[in-house]
């Protein structure tokens, strides 16, 4: 029966269950805070919180997948996000929610880093951009999904019981994980490529700092403008429902720009240049959204149009692109190493983002955050576009 099951169903599959109860979570909590008078600093804190708590969790289950392989570590991801998310259902203050979103989020890492780990040890090269926005698409759709069975459940249901009835959902995928996943695979070894010149590798580290700081921009600036979003709809006049409403209607455009983005990135040639002009229309999209969400008729407005080219098709895009590029760069037989050292610098940029975002917003506005937030992305966007055109600086050339 299980061979059967395998045979019929995706190992990803096992994901959307989890993708369900967790998509809606981060809206979810900052409609609590805000129920419970929380400032934008409180809405800020809470989140960096689940931030902070990604930052080095993914280097130890980095080295726990090198060691235990990415089945196991992906149980032990969906049970300890389970967990927490049935401890936020029954917090009554913002430091519970904080604690017990940063201890969910913790274990969520382990979803993240384990699925791409999965991809990038038993697929071909050739394979990754396809598998990955399969993986991501699947993922999109079950948050789809979360965020549309939530946004109808908020009209006449308390925030802290549909996250208790969404935790149940993800024990669904610890049930699917053994039944789906291979129980052999024959994992892919990068070639043996012949030693390269000093000044090849001297050019290679330079191209992979560029690449990090693109990323570490890019993930800043989500943190800015994903921290303060659904808080600016909600004290800018719309309801609860409409704040759900338009963050599910950006999953449904990101669920088509996973499905797209292998298509979109192999017409423009690289997943640099994808990447690169995917950067150029978020920040335009944020820098928008910024500049005339000042009304509930024109937050609405935006939010139905620009928010989805932001955080759908360009997102989707982007991510693919980006993280099969990083991909690129791992080393064999220590991927989950290497991807782990990539999730600590994402999610300490995107922690950074965060945090700002509550100052940033007091300081200067919500809408100013969001242009601010924008510009950032067209800084990213021009470094990724000097690596698709082979001109970032050699290091002996900065330090000179």
């Amino acid at each position: 029966m299980r061979q059967l099951i395998r045979r019929r169903i995706n190992w990803m599959m096992a994901l959307m269950p989890y993708s369900i109860a967790i998509g809606p979570l981060g809206t979810l909590l900052t409609l609590e805070i805000v129920s419970l008078n929380g400032t934008p600093v409180d809405v800020s804190y809470a989140m960096s919180a689940g931030s902070a708590a990604g930052v080095a969790a993914p280097l130890i289950w980095g080295f726990l997948l090198d060691k235990y392989g990415g089945r196991r570590i992906l149980t032990l991801g969906f049970l300890g996000t389970t967990a927490f998310m049935l401890a936020l259902a029954y917090t009554s203050s913002i430091p519970q929610i904080a604690l017990y979103y940063a201890a969910a989020s913790l274990f969520s890492s382990a979803v993240g880093v384990s699925a791409s780990m999965i991809i990038v040890g038993y697929s071909s090269r050739s394979k990754w951009s396809e598998s990955y926005s399969s993986l991501n698409f699947i993922s999109s759709l079950g948050y789809l999904i979360g965020d549309l069975t939530a946004a109808v459940l908020s009209g006449f249901l308390s925030i802290k019981f549909i996250i208790l009835s969404m935790s149940a959902l993800s024990i669904a995928s610890v049930a699917l994980t053994p039944l789906t996943m291979p129980q052999k695979v024959v994992k892919v070894n990068a070639s043996n490529d012949p030693p390269k010149p000093i000044k090849d590798k001297v050019m290679e580290l330079s191209n992979l700092i560029t690449l990090y700081l693109a990323i570490i921009i890019f993930y800043i600036s989500s943190g800015i403008f994903n921290t303060l979003y659904p808080y600016g709809l909600r004290v800018g006049g719309l309801s609860k429902a409409w704040v759900m409403g338009i963050i599910s209607m950006g999953l449904g455009v990101q669920i088509l720009g996973f499905k797209m983005a292998p298509r979109i990135i192999s017409k423009l040639g690289s997943n640099a240049k994808a990447a690169s002009r995917s950067l150029i229309l978020r920040g335009l999209s944020y820098s928008l959204i910024g500049l005339s969400s000042s009304t509930p008729v024109t937050l609405i407005a935006t939010g139905l149009t620009l928010y989805p080219l932001a955080a759908g098709l360009a997102f989707s895009t982007f991510y693919t692109a980006s993280n099969v590029m990083v991909f690129e760069r791992l080393r064999n037989g220590k991927e989950g190493r290497g991807l782990g050292v990539y999730n600590v610098v994402t999610g300490s940029a995107y922690l950074t983002g965060s945090l700002a975002s509550g100052y940033l917003a007091n300081s200067i506005g919500i809408g100013q955050s969001y242009v601010v937030a924008g510009v950032m992305l067209w800084g990213s966007a021009y470094l990724f576009r000097l690596i698709d055109k082979g001109r970032v600086p050699e290091l002996a050339k900065i330090s000179a």
